[in-house]
């Protein structure tokens, strides 16, 4: 799964640049970072990314009441860049933080799996970077526990009415009143991609218009795979990496969260077992892509050929520079809806990261950092920011009008009931006995009921000792 962590990082760092926000960044959760796998395991040259000029003299109109910082060098070890590639959209944070600020962005370049190693080495070496992107949900209370990240709020006025959006998302990622993230928005972890072809030439009802009549449920979704699958034909419901975890978290309730200060595991909680119990299910009448009849291949092609229904993927498949949304077909056929609604939650719930960033312990340019996130915050709800957004995705990734709505009304749906998954976020070993596990029932139509209780009792003794070290 090391992969599939991997293009999450990108990507939904990624993701942000082209939306309403324009931000930088899971994600976890920007305009194109950078992600040249050429780049220095050092630091790489900072980059001077530059507006055209119309919409840099809209953004100027953002007032925030910025200062020229002493030092406006931002350094941010990632695997990826908040400086755009050349030819790419420039995000409306960055360009405030250039312009108002007089910051820029530099790049330490790091491998995503060696980025927590890298941070460890540089923290000792009394050389720390100042960012860290929290879009990969793994951040707190992980990086907490072993000392790489410090509070955020001698930097960032978390009761301000700039934060107060966030307010509510942010105090998930707080312990003993301090912010170990800086999160600055909500973004759906998935989403379901579908060709509007297939939908309409095997006679089913169109995920949108169910959306619109408030019936894109659980149910609504059983009937539509039904209808679809053969074996035969070689027509599956449901194809990806994804599916398991966003479908199990439209109950409201992630397999390991917060509690009072505490990290607990919800194991036991009867939502939870409906969400196994319906993927079980699905395995048991076989509408999952048999992706082990295929050598754990996924195949996204099967969505523009009409031979899978859904693909589960985060919102960044909508750029192309990912390489995702051409295979599902041209670009004016393509479609999603967001996971749909459990009809036994109390709300419509729906899987989330966090676009944001955690403050590096020993950073030289806390300010900096504070100064960075105040300028995505601020980009955030900004109609300004929303427009270029808007005119960026049509111009510059050939997004449709359709497209576009439906994603400003996942974010908005998301932002309104999120549910955010920690069980990567405290150890490797929780990540391994939850991550697995968990898509038993999907995958090998193993019972949640004998999964959970091989599990329980080790992850049980993990959140112990993780509580522990967090109490300290």
């Amino acid at each position: 799964m090391k992969t599939l962590k991997k293009i999450t990082a990108a990507a939904l760092a990624i993701a942000c640049v082209m939306t309403s926000t324009a931000c930088d960044e899971s994600a976890p959760i920007n305009s194109a970072p950078n992600t040249t796998s050429g780049a220095p395991t050092t630091s790489a040259k900072t980059t001077k990314a530059t507006m055209n000029e119309e919409d840099a003299s809209k953004v100027a109109e953002i007032d925030i009441g910025a200062e020229k910082l002493d030092n406006g060098t931002v350094k941010f070890l990632s695997s990826w860049d908040i400086n755009p590639a050349e030819g790419n959209p420039v995000p409306v944070s960055l360009e405030m933080f250039q312009t108002q600020y007089g910051g820029s962005i530099e790049l330490v370049y790091t491998t995503w799996d060696e980025r927590y190693t890298k941070l460890a080495t540089l923290v000792q070496a009394d050389d720390s970077p100042d960012m860290f992107s929290a879009a990969d949900m793994d951040v707190f209370p992980k990086g907490a526990i072993n000392g790489m990240f410090q509070p955020l709020d001698d930097y960032v006025d978390f009761d301000s009415e700039l934060w107060a959006p966030m307010s509510a998302v942010n105090e998930q990622f707080a312990f003993g009143g301090k912010h170990y993230v800086g999160a600055y928005n909500t973004e759906s972890q998935c989403v379901m991609f579908y060709n509007k072809n297939t939908i309409a030439e095997n006679g089913l009802p169109d995920p949108v218009e169910l959306l619109n009549d408030g019936n894109w449920t659980w149910e609504t979704f059983w009937d539509m795979m039904m209808q679809f699958c053969d074996r035969e034909k070689s027509q599956f419901a449901v194809d990806g990496w994804w599916f398991e975890g966003a479908f199990s978290l439209t109950t409201g309730v992630p397999y390991i969260g917060m509690n009072d200060g505490q990290i607990v595991h919800n194991l036991d909680s009867g939502m939870l077992e409906k969400a196994q119990e319906f993927m079980y299910n699905m395995n048991k009448n076989d509408l999952p892509f048999p992706k082990a009849e295929n050598s754990w291949q996924i195949v996204p092609a099967n969505i523009g050929n009409g031979k899978t229904l859904f693909y589960p993927v985060g919102t960044y498949a909508l750029y192309p520079y990912n390489n995702i949304i051409q295979e599902f077909g041209d670009m004016e056929d393509v479609m999603f809806v967001p996971m749909p609604k459990c009809p036994d939650a109390d709300k419509y719930y729906l899987p989330s990261i966090v676009e944001g960033f955690s403050l590096c312990t020993g950073a030289k340019n806390p300010e900096g950092v504070g100064a960075y996130l105040n300028c995505c915050m601020a980009s955030r709800d900004s109609e300004i920011a929303k427009e270029i957004g808007m005119r960026q995705a049509f111009e510059e990734h050939g997004w449709t009008q359709e497209q576009w709505d439906m994603y400003q009304r996942v974010r908005d749906m998301t932002a309104e009931a999120p549910v955010i998954e920690l069980y990567n976020a405290v150890n490797d070993m929780v990540a391994g006995y939850i991550n697995n596990p968990m898509k038993e029932g999907y995958n090998n139509g193993v019972s949640w009921t004998q999964t959970r209780e091989t599990i329980r009792s080790a992850v049980q003794g993990e959140l112990d000792g993780a509580n522990a070290k967090l109490a300290e």
